[in-house]
């Protein structure tokens, strides 16, 4: 495990506009190596909303190295394996071994987690550590002069050394750094829900992180909270979609009749669930840059992933530790240390956005043909472990704390 081995010579003010994971990431990545940390974050009460989120070796480095692993552990789920399942029959297509296998290849953990949990987490952990966290703030804007920077809120303004935006999918800090970016809609919906596992037969979901793959749509489900709960995440694909949210309250009987006719433990999952949420999939090209100055973009703000890799969360907190080490290795400065932040970030978050982008047409094969092909390919996977890792190793084999401490 890397630790931090460095400190901020002269104590800088880090403003962090954004208290989710990637916010919470950073502010607890800075109070580590000594700065001041102060994070704003619109909302009146500071959470989670109720779904998963997978962290693989390449978080879960991050994670160690900020000494929140044993939490992470003791909250989490670990997985037998990832399968990729036929839609009806749930006959796996491909199963990578994790749990084991996962830690004795990459040196760390796969494991399932709530967000709240891993909120919760990283909220204590930044606290404890120094950071100032308001809720409450909406970052507005922001001004810079050579000697600091400026965020003003909805109510007052707060000045620093520097300025992450890590306010999401509709970052105002991104605005005024590249103007309004209008997202495309994919063609794809989404619904998650959280189901408890006692409401179901004992091993009804098989304990990996299993994915079902029908035509124009898809299905994932597996445990969090130590396996007292079942999160899912169902895509389908729809022409259609006006609204971008996390929050959109989702009709259980439409969801049900979405995944009608597919493996009956899906069926029997939906007829568990009596409440959901959904939203629609947006894609936006790689930004043409990321920073401004004293201000730079984090996690969604910077790269919104689309959810096929799994791998939305692991590169916000990837950011957060590549960024602090930044600005530590170039105190005072900032303009060059986030500069440096964004040429070390930048094409690996395009890449993992690409890698998604691409599993949703592996995902979504509609014709026969199609999927006679995708069975193909996976059952030629299934019997080369060479050539899944040839894949995979380009996700989960970095480690950032080791390449910048």
């Amino acid at each position: 495990m890397a630790q931090i081995g460095f400190v901020i010579s002269k104590q800088q003010h880090i403003l962090i506009a954004g208290g989710g994971i990637g916010g919470l990431s950073a502010a607890l990545a800075f109070a580590k190596r000594g700065a001041r940390v102060s994070v704003f974050e619109k909302r009146a009460v500071l959470g989670e909303v109720g779904a998963g989120l997978q962290l693989s070796a390449n978080a879960m480095h991050v994670l160690s190295a900020l000494g929140v692993e044993a939490e992470i552990r003791a909250a989490g789920f670990a997985p037998n394996a990832a399968v990729l399942r036929d839609y009806q029959s749930g006959k796996p297509l491909l199963t990578t071994p994790l749990k084991h296998a996962h830690r004795a290849r990459y040196r760390q953990d796969y494991l399932h987690i709530h967000r709240a949990d891993l909120h919760r987490i990283l909220f204590e952990a930044a606290i404890d550590a120094g950071a100032k966290i308001h809720s409450g703030n909406q970052a507005m804007r922001y001004t810079q002069s050579d000697n600091q920077i400026t965020l003003h809120l909805d109510q007052h303004t707060v000045s620093g050394d520097i300025l992450i935006g890590a306010d999401g999918l509709h970052s105002q800090i991104q605005t005024q750094i590249l103007g309004v970016q209008k997202p495309q809609f994919t063609g794809q919906i989404a619904w998650r829900g959280l189901v408890p596992a006692k409401a179901l037969p004992t091993g009804a979901i098989p304990p990996d992180a299993n994915a079902w793959l029908g035509p124009g749509a898809h299905f994932v489900a597996y445990y969090v909270r130590g396996g007292d709960m079942i999160n899912f995440v169902a895509v389908r694909e729809q022409k259609q979609w006006t609204k971008e949210s996390w929050h959109e309250a989702g009709e259980v009987k439409n969801l049900r009749n979405a995944f009608a006719g597919w493996d009956p433990r899906i069926t029997a999952l939906l007829g568990a669930c009596d409440q959901c949420y959904l939203w629609g999939l947006f894609d936006r090209k790689p930004l043409p840059k990321w920073t401004d100055g004293r201000a730079a973009l984090l996690g969604d703000a910077a790269h919104p992933m689309l959810p096929f890799m799994a791998q939305g969360a692991a590169m916000a907190i990837e950011d957060a530790w590549v960024l602090a080490a930044s600005v530590t290795a170039q105190a005072g400065m900032p303009a060059a240390a986030l500069a440096d932040y964004e040429t070390r970030r930048k094409p690996r978050a395009s890449k993992i956005q690409a890698i998604s982008r691409d599993n949703a047409k592996l995902f979504h094969t509609r014709s026969a043909s199609g999927r006679r092909f995708r069975q193909l390919k996976l059952a030629i996977a299934n019997k080369a472990p060479a050539l899944r890792h040839a894949r995979l190793d380009r996700i989960y084999k970095t480690n950032v704390t080791q390449n910048s401490k």
